[in-house]
């Protein structure tokens, strides 16, 4: 099934609502959390959201056991900005991390300053009793940045060898972890970020020969390794019920940016449904009752809260998300608002410098509003260049892959959502 029939049958059809997510309890035990979170796979590519040829059967059922979002949304589409604003709760222009790398010529250390002064939700548990362990990718130097209290050790770039072999050659760290909290009797969060299935796309054999032999052609390495990832998360999740620990975990499962092409560049780091859309799932045993839903919005940026809420805390200033658990709240919500900015950052003081583009999803409708590339910046080569019309209007249900602008035709849905947006952010 080609991306577009799939994209088109996850708007168009609708599964019955079970009721309210979250039932309420007095219980005041603390929840484990783990948030399993992959790098660079298209929204449409598991198992549970209709793909045909991908075989997803460990988050199959994980998506059977929780709340499951499938109008979920990145708030910018490109891995460094995406996992910081899943740690703070803040859009990129609040915390500043908006691209994975400055400018040739100036140092990161100005960026990760200004990061490490904002709200962190490792942090947040932390002080709250919990371990936090982060393993996989890590934009900041040192996890400790975000409060992690266990990690794989500092990283690089956007991870060191080690926190990145997490998935592809090692879970040993997890184990060990899991062991520390259940010696300290503590309450944890584990942080499960591996480098998959992002690229280099070298699954194990016998993964690559099953794609390869169902047809799947030039995506065979690209299918396997999402199958790669779905086995290693039902290797966490097996570690956290033989311990018996389930029904007292929270997971959640979200993706940081999509994967594909369209026309002559990549989907990431642009506005495309491909780049900014994925699943978000949550499942509580006992508290949140399993659901497809289809309606209600999602974002990246209400996963802090979420969790904060989850674990009896209050969400801190600035987060402006919402608590995916309550119904109310997100049945209110009408809007989301995404941007997407250049590779590179230019000024830490300065966000709106590196700004591309800035998005409205509302409903059926999705309005995006490019802006032109600042003359200090120039795309990397398989980023997707700024079409010629720099306001887009298209409907959702309609037109999933976004091929039909019609801006010209409804120029009152543009004024409205303009109007929303500006009053979001206008830089």
């Amino acid at each position: 099934m080609h991306l577009a029939k799939i994209a088109l049958t996850l708007l168009s059809l609708g599964i019955a609502s079970s009721g309210a997510c979250l039932a309420q309890s007095h219980d005041v035990s603390r929840p484990n959390v783990v948030v399993l979170i992959s790098d660079d796979q298209g929204f449409a590519d598991y198992g549970f959201m209709g793909h045909d040829i991908i075989e997803t059967p460990r988050l199959d059922k994980l998506a059977a056991q929780s709340l499951v979002l499938r109008r979920g949304y990145v708030t910018t589409a490109l891995c460094c900005p995406s996992l910081a604003t899943m740690l703070t709760g803040l859009y990129p222009h609040e915390h500043l991390r908006t691209g994975n790398d400055p400018i040739p010529g100036k140092k990161v250390s100005a960026w990760i300053e200004h990061f490490s002064s904002k709200p962190q939700l490792p942090a947040l548990l932390r002080d709250a009793g919990y371990l936090t362990m982060h393993t996989g990718k890590y934009w900041h130097g040192d996890p400790a940045v975000s409060g992690f209290t266990d990690s794989m050790g500092k990283t690089g770039r956007h991870g060191s060898a080690y926190s990145l072999s997490i998935g592809r050659d090692t879970m040993e760290p997890i184990k060990k972890f899991l062991d520390k909290a259940e010696q300290e009797q503590k309450p944890f969060m584990l942080w499960y970020a591996p480098f998959l299935p992002h690229t280099p796309h070298n699954p194990p054999e016998r993964l690559l020969k099953k794609y390869t032999d169902a047809g799947a052609g030039g995506q065979a390495k690209y299918y396997a390794m999402c199958e790669w990832f779905d086995e290693t998360c039902g290797d966490v999740l097996d570690r956290i019920e033989r311990r018996g620990l389930s029904k007292n975990t929270i997971v959640l499962y979200i993706c940081d940016n999509g994967w594909g092409s369209v026309g002559k560049g990549s989907v990431k780091s642009s506005p495309h449904e491909l780049a900014v859309r994925t699943p978000i799932m949550v499942r509580w045993p006992g508290r949140v009752t399993p659901e497809m839903n289809d309606t209600l919005l999602a974002s990246n940026i209400d996963l802090a809260p979420t969790v904060l809420r989850a674990c009896g805390l209050k969400p801190a200033k600035g987060m402006s998300g919402i608590n995916l658990l309550d119904r109310k709240a997100a049945t209110n919500r009408k809007q989301l608002f995404l941007a997407n900015f250049a590779h590179d950052m230019l000024d830490v003081n300065r966000p709106e410098d590196s700004l591309r583009s800035r998005s409205c999803v509302q409903k059926d409708w999705k309005l995006t509003l490019w802006h032109d590339l600042h003359p200090d910046l120039e795309l990397e080569e398989w980023q997707m260049p700024t079409p010629v019309a720099k306001v887009q209007l298209f409907n959702l249900t309609d037109d999933p892959m976004e091929r039909n602008n019609l801006a010209a035709k409804h120029p009152e849905k543009v004024a409205e959502l303009t109007q929303k947006l500006n009053a979001w952010w206008s830089p």
